[in-house]
């Protein structure tokens, strides 16, 4: 298992963790503009990133969340009471889910 933390410009936290011996990493709340440390730090960590999450979308930084699945593959992700805020594609997630890797 590992966990890195990324203080962005703006002193916004992002997260990268996963299972290196699984092979798979999450990104959470990820900077526009970052998404190259988290697909390098992905392949330091031997991992394929299969979700980038966004726990939230408002105006406290600009997400690269899309982006990052855009170019990682992965699935992008949202709670699911952000479909009426959002006009753009996102896996729903819900309370108490669980996410398979």
């Amino acid at each position: 298992m590992f966990f890195r933390q990324l203080l962005a410009k703006d002193a916004t936290l992002s997260y990268f963790l996963g299972c290196g011996s699984c092979h798979v990493g999450i990104a959470v709340d990820p900077v526009l503009g970052d998404e190259s440390w988290f697909i390098d730090e992905a392949a330091r960590q031997d991992v394929k990133i299969t979700h980038g999450i966004d726990t939230h979308v408002h105006a406290d930084h600009i997400s690269g969340g899309r982006r990052l699945a855009e170019l990682s593959g992965a699935k992008y992700c949202l709670h699911a009471s952000n479909s009426s805020r959002v006009k753009y594609a996102f896996e729903q997630l819900t309370d108490g889910q669980r996410i398979e890797l």
